[in-house]
């Protein structure tokens, strides 16, 4: 991973123009450090010189060249699926990778492996194809004794500040509405929750992320002060639809206007009633009820 400076130099290109490139034409996504300061992976320097090439060599306008390379990588993607469809895990190999140092406690190499993975792979891969995965492996290795709390705890902190850290990676549009981003009282789970919020902040949006076992008390006086429109929650077991139900039915009531989803492993089918979206675990179903939405 390179800071900025390293990464001009590297590419001999100011870095006004990296910042330009990746902020005006969305060119690449780099990772962030928790100050908030950019690294720029392997990849992403790969992208840059490509870029590089075709508009200062080749004539070609950077936004051309910017939509050429996205259609490029959706490509390759696109032929990694045909590839992959028979494979049960197409990332086992790096999940394994990752488990084994959670099983050991040994975060500086799981740290590098994430740093890795990222590197190797769009940041939404890493989250979706390695991390959600990885997180419900350890789940069931907690739940079968095959390893501690205290493993489970550590590795979720170090993924949350993963979390974390790209939530700032993306600008916020301010004509879309402001959402809050909890799990109720009761709920531990927060895998689902920042995966939507990373889905939410990816498209513009402003989320504040409260996290698990959020208590129903104050939310209403919150939600009126910041003028939150969307609350997004989160349930992993089909006990908790009744305290979910409990929240929406009370914030409804003080806060009419406001649009709730949710989503979580114990929502089956992905559907909308009225004000209240169940989108599940699908990352689908969350680009279709996206784009359907009146923003």
């Amino acid at each position: 991973m390179y800071n900025i400076k390293a990464a001009a130099k590297i590419l001999d290109m100011p870095k006004v123009t990296i910042r330009s490139w990746e902020t005006r034409y969305d060119a690449i996504t780099p990772a962030r450090t928790e100050s908030g300061h950019r690294l720029y992976s392997d990849q992403n320097l790969e992208d840059l010189k490509w870029l590089k090439i075709q508009v200062q060599e080749k004539g070609m306008k950077i936004s051309q060249a910017v939509q050429q390379l996205h259609l490029s990588r959706k490509k390759f993607h696109a032929k990694q699926d045909d590839t992959r469809e028979h494979h049960n895990q197409p990332y086992d190999k790096q999940i394994q990778e990752l488990y084994g140092a959670a099983a050991e406690m040994d975060t500086e190499r799981f740290n590098y492996l994430l740093d890795l993975n990222f590197s190797l792979f769009h940041y939404r891969i890493v989250f979706f194809s390695i991390i959600a995965p990885l997180m419900v492996r350890i789940g069931n290795e907690w739940e079968k004794g095959n390893i501690t709390v205290a493993h489970e705890h550590l590795i979720s902190h170090i993924i949350q500040q993963r979390f974390n850290q790209f939530f700032r990676v993306f600008p916020t549009a301010p004509d879309l509405p402001k959402a809050l981003a909890l799990c109720p009282s009761g709920e531990h789970h927060q895998l689902g929750l920042l995966l939507f919020t990373l889905f939410l902040r990816e498209n513009g949006f402003s989320v504040a992320y409260i996290g698990p076992d959020t208590p129903l008390e104050g939310l209403d006086e919150l939600i009126d002060k910041q003028n939150f429109k969307l609350l997004c929650m989160s349930i992993s077991n089909e006990k908790m639809k009744p305290v979910m139900d409990n929240y929406i039915d009370k914030l409804a009531k003080t806060n009419p206007d406001m649009h709730f989803i949710v989503g979580g492993r114990a929502l089956k089918e992905p559907e909308v009633e009225g004000n209240v979206a169940y989108l599940g675990t699908s990352y689908e179903f969350w680009q279709e009820w996206l784009q359907q939405q009146p923003l």
